[in-house]
């Protein structure tokens, strides 16, 4: 069975999730270009980037593995202004599990926007996707992360020593998980 999930997800009267859609191409390309060293230290994604053309085949890319349910990818609308992404990914139909991972805007942080947002992600996860665990791996020095997760209730179950490989340099991963 395809896991199907909704093109649209409202979390409060300003902040709206969107499934990931040529429309918000432009803002997301600009948004990461001028926010690439704040989020270059944990998301090395943000390097790719070189060209505008770059961001309509990534968007195609995950337009495509919505379509097949093994990814969910939402853009993050802050009074209808783009301000960042959270996605539900490594979704395990068979044992009922998935992750989330987001990024914000530096302009946009401090608000509570991806603490709300991946809480409606989370219960969404749950309710409409019939996900029995939903886990955060994040970078052990990503503070704002790993404090997100710890908001939301997610229980810390370890450290991945030296998992994750950032410019050359290992780092330390914390898990945290919820159990519907």
């Amino acid at each position: 069975m395809t896991l199907k999930a909704a093109s649209e997800i409202t979390v409060n009267n300003h902040i709206v999730l969107k499934r990931l859609s040529h429309d918000a191409d432009r803002a997301k390309y600009d948004a990461i270009v001028n926010n690439r060293n704040h989020l270059l230290p944990w998301l090395p994604w943000a390097a790719f980037y070189k060209e505008f053309k770059e961001m309509p085949e990534y968007t195609e890319s995950q337009i495509k593995e919505f379509d097949k349910g093994a990814s969910f990818a939402y853009d993050i609308f802050y009074d209808e202004n783009f301000v960042g992404s959270i996605d539900i990914h490594h979704i395990s139909e068979e044992n009922h599990n998935s992750e989330l991972g987001y990024w914000l805007s530096k302009d946009y942080t401090g608000r509570g926007i991806i603490t709300q947002a991946a809480a409606k992600i989370t219960e969404y996860t749950f309710n409409e996707l019939d996900m029995h665990r939903v886990a955060i791996l994040a970078a052990t020095k990503n503070e704002a992360s790993c404090k997100v997760a710890e908001r939301l209730d997610f229980r810390h179950e370890g450290t991945l020593r030296e998992e994750l490989l950032l410019d050359g340099n290992y780092h330390d991963v914390e898990v945290y998980a919820t159990i519907k």
